[in-house]
């Protein structure tokens, strides 16, 4: 109560003075802001991550097995880790087969590409994943009815898919033939014909994943690409998608038992994104936490004004019993107050700006450019949590820092003062 009435009477009081007064709102507005601003930016930060992860997860393998020994597709599918896969009949596993290749369009345009042969379990699987996708997309971005994809755009023999944007740099469509070739006929000797194929795209895919977009063609195996099956640059594997993601680690450490397989997360395949996203959440949270400490450095000069003001009010507390470390403590508790609105009022403000854009992302990149046409957020308790107990306990050591010039004044010195 004491501490109340001081901080109403000290600072916003009409005695109090103007400077104080403006000088002590200015440092409310400006934690505020600041606070405002760190989770704001952090929690957006946080539901970009999260969106791209849902991606990745969505149309990335949680698991890729690879068994050096098996040499063919046949023995992959006869090898123990890739029946003890599929005990699971919740988990889906599916033996697939890659290789380098060189894409030319009928215009003379050549690219570097990625050619993935899979099942026709496995391309479907990948499309009803795409199109849900697809549908999340649409139904959280409220446009128009999403894509549904009709079995028979499956490619079929001499047929394949391929990225929006690989196609695009290409300058092919839907229903155009390019051919493909084995980089390996890069090293032939001069007036030796490279293996080569010439395919058909039977439709164009859009996943938002830029790998995917920008570098790989899908086929299914064993009715495309036959032409360069034997040029030894072709490798094989399994691909697992998990029945519970949480359980991804348990799996890989129950398949590494089969002490002949190597076996790769979708985390170790995207280890290079992750760590770019902690990486830029890390600095661009230290470079805000910066801006708000310089903000709530604004509540060391309040107090400094105040102290040197007020030095006959301290003069007359400590006349009538208050001891110098309850002085010391009385304004320790005025500026932790005082840090305490701008701090509780930016956390209030930033939250409930984050969890609308949570429920109602926002909506204005052109999808065409951006991979991400709208702004997501996702609110982190444990973050909002973590910002009270910090940005208390800095508000509670700025203010005993000039809180503690308190204890030098000598009453009868003060009160002998005239103003």
């Amino acid at each position: 109560m004491l501490v109340g009435h001081l901080f109403r009477h000290f600072i916003f009081s009409k005695r109090a003075g103007a400077l104080v007064r403006r000088i002590a709102l200015l440092s409310m507005i400006g934690i505020s802001i600041s606070v405002t601003a760190f989770l704001v930016v952090l929690f957006v930060m946080n539901g970009m991550n999260a969106s791209i992860k849902k991606r990745i997860l969505g149309l990335e393998p949680h698991l890729y097995i690879q068994v050096p020994a098996a040499s063919s597709i046949k023995l992959l599918e006869a090898h123990p880790v890739f029946q003890r896969v599929r005990e699971n009949p919740d988990n889906k596993a599916y033996v697939y087969e890659n290789q380098d290749i060189i894409i030319r369009s009928q215009d003379g345009q050549f690219r570097g590409g990625i050619a993935r042969g899979v099942s026709q379990e496995s391309l479907m699987h990948f499309m009803e994943q795409l199109q849900r996708m697809n549908a999340d997309s649409s139904a959280q971005t409220k446009s128009a009815e999403p894509y549904f994809w009709d079995p028979q755009e499956l490619p079929g023999s001499g047929e394949i898919l391929m990225g929006v944007d690989l196609s695009l740099s290409l300058g092919v469509f839907e229903g155009d033939y390019i051919t493909i070739a084995s980089p390996s006929g890069l090293l032939l000797p001069a007036g030796e014909t490279p293996k080569f194929e010439r395919v058909k795209i039977k439709k164009i895919i859009t996943t938002s994943l830029s790998d995917i977009d920008a570098q790989y063609v899908f086929y299914q195996r064993g009715k495309t690409l036959a032409s360069l099956e034997n040029d030894g640059l072709r490798n094989q594997g399994i691909e697992v998608w998990l029945a519970d993601e949480e359980k991804l680690e348990e799996a890989r450490q129950d398949l590494l038992k089969f002490g002949d397989v190597t076996i790769q997360t979708w985390m170790d395949r995207n280890s290079a994104l992750l760590h770019a996203l902690r990486l830029e959440k890390l600095s661009i949270g230290t470079f805000l936490s910066l801006a708000g400490l310089i903000a709530a450095s604004s509540i060391l000069t309040v107090l400094a004004l105040l102290l040197s003001q007020k030095r006959r009010d301290i003069a007359i507390l400590r006349t009538i019993g208050f001891s110098a470390s309850q002085t010391v403590r009385t304004f320790t508790q005025i500026g932790f107050i005082l840090g305490s609105i701008g701090v509780l009022s930016g956390v209030i403000i930033g939250t409930s700006i984050s969890l609308y854009i949570q429920a109602n992302p926002i909506n204005f990149l052109p999808s065409q450019i951006y991979y991400d046409s709208s702004i997501p957020a996702l609110v982190e308790w444990s973050l909002v949590f973590g910002v009270l107990v910090v940005s208390g306990l800095i508000a509670w050591f700025g203010s005993y820092i000039p809180a503690r010039t308190a204890a030098d004044v000598q009453p009868s010195d003060a009160l002998r003062m005239k103003n």
